[in-house]
């Protein structure tokens, strides 16, 4: 019981993979948990560098940033302490200024990682305390980078972190947190970039293969189950915090900031309709929704940010 009320809680970010941080425990063996979301982002301003909100473009209050990007995100128990994660993105971003439209849609960066729990394997997997390391790789598909907006930095991330859950069984709540780090590598070399043909590739940009800062992450969450675990109600915390202080803005053009800052704070629902009508074989099959938005930042969209999901959960072997 107390893996199924914390496996319903998976978090699928927007414009950074968020679905590997905040989970603090394993799934069993053989145990897949998948999950299709399409997100919507949208914002018409942003932080500057200095923490001030701006415009998003220059003279345009309109809608500029859009993101309608699809998520597929799947965990699945390789062994009692172990478990397979992954996500992979397909991006379809749209930005609007005064005189044109720039869309990009690709497959962005596929998240590899690894959840591995560190208490006891009996108290991991059915006690009220869990704990957890998950290393991560995000790894670029071959998108060409150099377009704006791009379907992502064009180079390796490298992430860690170290996640705690409880369960308070048996009232149907729980409670976990996370802390992490992510080194931006400058290995470009599975993504792509092309030579921009002046006057008439208006979504090209140079490609300057930029400096990305490393970036503290952290996360928290509580979930509460009602109705014998038919709802799932979430309360949700984001957040990233660059090393080096953003002290420069980020093109609109191409929102994929160096150095950003930004507090994300929202709420989840999940409904599992078929444990109403004891459809045993679909009891996993859920409805999700998550709303975030931006209330601080620096150097990042001041965004609202909506995902609709379906998930579900089976034994493999």
């Amino acid at each position: 019981m107390l893996r199924r009320l914390v496996f319903l809680s998976v978090f699928v970010g927007g414009l950074s993979v968020g679905a590997v941080h905040g989970q603090a425990w394993t799934q069993p063996p053989g145990h897949l948990y998948a999950k299709l979301s399409v997100g919507a982002v949208t914002a018409s301003e942003q932080y500057a560098f200095d923490g001030e909100t701006t415009l998003f473009i220059d003279g345009v209050d309109d809608e500029t940033f859009r993101d309608r990007s699809l998520y597929l995100y799947g965990e699945l128990g390789l062994t009692e302490w172990a478990t397979l994660v992954a996500q992979l993105p397909y991006k379809r971003t749209t930005i609007e200024d005064a005189a044109f439209r720039y869309q990009t849609e690709a497959v962005g960066s596929v998240t590899l990682g690894l959840r591995t729990a560190l208490l006891p394997l009996v108290d991991a997997g059915e006690g009220p305390n869990a704990l957890a390391l998950n290393v991560a790789l995000a790894v670029p598909t071959g998108y060409t980078r150099n377009f704006a907006p791009s379907a992502g930095t064009g180079q390796v991330d490298v992430e860690a972190s170290l996640a705690y859950g409880r369960s308070f069984f048996p009232l149907p709540l729980y409670a976990q947190a996370s802390a992490g780090f992510r080194y931006r590598t400058t290995a470009y070399g599975l993504s792509a970039a092309i030579d921009c043909q002046e006057g008439r590739d208006l979504n090209c940009t140079r490609d300057q293969q930029p400096d990305y800062g490393n970036e503290w992450l952290y996360a928290a969450e509580v979930g509460w189950t009602p109705l014998g675990g038919a709802v799932l109600l979430q309360g949700l915390v984001r957040g990233v915090w660059s090393v080096r202080e953003p002290d420069v803005g980020f093109t609109a053009i191409n929102p994929l900031p160096t150095q950003q800052r930004y507090l994300k704070l929202g709420g989840g629902v999940a409904v599992y309709p078929f444990r109403w009508f004891g459809v045993e074989a679909l009891h996993t099959l859920g409805l999700t929704a998550q709303g975030f938005a931006t209330p601080n930042g620096r150097n990042t969209i001041t965004s609202n940010d909506w995902f609709i999901g379906l998930e579900i959960q089976r034994t493999l072997f």
